[in-house]
C-alpha cells in the first residue's frame, strides 16, 4: 500500500499535527522510559514528558521500516550518538538499547522493540495510536506487545505474533545496540522531546 494511501486518515488532523519536531529545543535533556497506567490498555510505556510510546511490527530484529512519511506521523524516540536511554519508573533498565536508524539517528528500543510517538496524541494519557493498520502498538512493562484487548500478545518478542503486515517475523533482538554515524535527529541538537 502506498505512504499516501497509508496515511490517508491523519490528513485530518492537520499540518501542524503531521510536524513533530525530533530533537526539540526544550526536551528534558533526558532520555527518560517509564511507565504509566492507561484506563484501557494497563501499564504501558511512554517517554519522558508521559506520552504513550508504541512499536511497529513491520520493525524487525535490526530493520527500521517506519522512514520518511512514516516517520513524520510516528516521530521515532532518539537520542544523541553517545547517550544511553535512562529508565524511569517500572521499566527494567536492561531491557533498554539503542539501534542506528537508515539515516543515521539513534534511536531507544525497549525489549529490542524500536520506540515511536504518534503525532495523534496530544498529551500524556492518550494512546489514539493503538492497533491502528494492525500494526502499531504499545508495550508492556515486561516488553510484551499489548494488543487493543489490553492483554500482551504471547510471547512478548518482536517476532509479532498476529500482525497483519506482509513482512515475514523471525528475530527478536532484546537490547539490540547499533553504531551512529550521525548526529541526534532532524532539526536538533538533543533528546527527542517524548
Amino acid at each position: 500500500m502506498g505512504l499516501a494511501k497509508r496515511f490517508a486518515p491523519f490528513a485530518a488532523l492537520g499540518g501542524c499535527a503531521l510536524a513533530v519536531v525530533i530533537g526539540a529545543s526544550g526536551s528534558t535533556g533526558k532520555a527518560t522510559v517509564s511507565t504509566a497506567k492507561n484506563a484501557a490498555l494497563g501499564t504501558i510505556v511512554v517517554g519522558s514528558s508521559g506520552r504513550t510510546l508504541y512499536h511497529y511490527l513491520d520493525d524487525h530484529g535490526k530493520k527500521i521500516d517506519c522512514t520518511g512519511a512514516c516517520a513524520t506521523q510516528w516521530p521515532p524516540v532518539v537520542v544523541p550518538k553517545s547517550a544511553k536511554p535512562v529508565a524511569g519508573a517500572g521499566i527494567k533498565a536492561g531491557k533498554l538499547g539503542t539501534i542506528t536508524r537508515p539515516d543515521g539517528t539513534v534511536q531507544v528500543t525497549y525489549n529490542g522493540f524500536p520506540l515511536y510517538r504518534f503525532a495523534g496524541d496530544k498529551r500524556s494519557g492518550q494512546a489514539n495510536g493503538q492497533g491502528l493498520e494492525s500494526s502499531w502498538y504499545v508495550l508492556a512493562p515486561s516488553g510484551a506487545v499489548v494488543r487493543l484487548s489490553g492483554a500482551p500478545a504471547a510471547g512478548g518478542s518482536s517476532s509479532g505474533s498476529s500482525s497483519s503486515s506482509s513482512s515475514s517475523s523471525s528475530s527478536s533482538s532484546s537490547g539490540s545496540t547499533g553504531t551512529s554515524s550521525g548526529g541526534t535527529g532532524s532539526g536538533g541538537t538533543g533528546y527527542s522531546d517524548y
